[in-house]
């Protein structure tokens, strides 16, 4: 498995999102699918955590990962979106970017100022990139309901925390 282990500003994001070709492993992007890691935001170490994941990854067999984490620290490039990802199984990972938020958020969804504001940004760019419709925005529950990730990361609070810092952003779709 190949992985980037980027580490971005939201400034640099936008920039590569920008000058980036639009990948061909799909017929066409269609969602964004959302989850949070298995790891404490507390621990989180950069590239170190990245190599974690990669580990983690390779030793279950597979040839990708999500795209992108969003951290505390900066927004992490994973898996490159010219890829076919492997984040939500077979149905949730097709035509999807997987985004990964740093973090175990079992009760509530995050409330840290900088990186829900990461989230956002991450999200408006991408949907205006690829033209993501909002009902695209996708929880990873809605693809396996059995999985570890918290119901706090759902629809209903992308949407919020998207309309929080671009409340224009469900107008331009």
């Amino acid at each position: 498995m190949i992985i980037l282990n980027k580490k971005l500003t939201p400034e640099n994001f936008r920039k590569y999102i920008k000058e980036m070709k639009i990948p061909f492993w799909h017929r066409r992007i269609d969602k964004l699918v959302f989850h949070h890691t298995s790891s404490a935001v507390e621990i989180w170490q950069g590239s170190a955590s990245m190599l974690h994941y990669w580990n983690l990854y390779c030793s279950r067999g597979w040839k990708n990962g999500p795209h992108i984490f969003i951290a505390p620290d900066a927004i992490w490039l994973f898996t490159p979106i010219s890829k076919q990802g492997r984040h939500a199984g077979p149905v949730g990972d097709k035509g999807s970017i997987g985004i990964e938020i740093v973090g175990r958020y079992t009760i509530h969804p995050p409330r840290d100022e900088d990186l829900c504001a990461n989230i956002a940004l991450v999200t408006y760019i991408l949907m205006k990139k690829f033209n993501i419709k909002p009902n695209e925005l996708k929880s990873h529950l809605e693809y396996d309901s059995l999985s570890f990730c918290s119901p706090a990361i759902n629809t209903i609070w992308i949407y919020e925390n998207l309309i929080r810092f671009y409340p224009y952003a469900f107008y331009e779709n």
